[in-house]
């Protein structure tokens, strides 16, 4: 019987343990993201908000746009560059290694990495309007909206995986 027990008892404090790493680790994921949310959410906020001005921007160009409308709309991309620029800066979370919900903690990483994938390519496609307004090369006016198009839908993806582990609601999207 002392052998029974102590094999109960031992069962016991394994299944406790286990299920304890188990609550710990969901708990790092949500901790973390509340952490880098913390750290970031203004820049995220702040970056989204001067790429959807920017967007009315463009959107509000005539044919023929005069040139203290292009100058404008130089200023405001600069500005939506640096914001993004700021975003892309960012330092990734380092993930849990091993265990069952290894898969899970990588979720927050992978959200980050894309994140400031994303933001960059927003750096790079206010790059290329504010190339636009200052030159009125064409080319560059294509090149800003396929490539904020790709960094849209990733950003969008990424904030929203990001939000969503950090128990927020009502992520900045693009």
């Amino acid at each position: 019987m002392t052998a029974h027990r102590r094999l109960a008892s031992i069962g016991a404090v394994l299944l406790a343990a286990a299920l304890c790493l188990s609550a710990c680790a969901s708990s790092s994921i949500q901790t973390g993201a509340a952490t880098f949310l913390s750290e970031h959410a203004a820049v995220a906020i702040r970056t989204a908000s001067s790429t959807r001005a920017v967007e009315a921007d463009v959107a509000a160009l005539g044919a023929s746009p005069a040139r203290a409308q292009l100058e404008h709309l130089a200023a405001a991309a600069a500005r939506a560059r640096r914001e993004a620029v700021q975003a892309g800066e960012w330092s990734i979370s380092a993930s849990a290694e091993g265990g069952e919900e290894a898969a899970e903690e990588d979720d927050l990483p992978r959200a980050e990495t894309e994140v400031i994938a994303a933001a960059d390519e927003v750096g790079r496609a206010m790059l290329a309007l504010e190339t636009f307004a200052r030159r009125e090369k064409p080319a560059q006016l294509a090149r800003y909206r396929s490539v904020l198009s790709g960094a849209r839908e990733r950003w969008d993806e990424s904030i929203a995986q990001l939000w969503h582990l950090g128990k927020r609601s009502g992520p900045p999207g693009l």
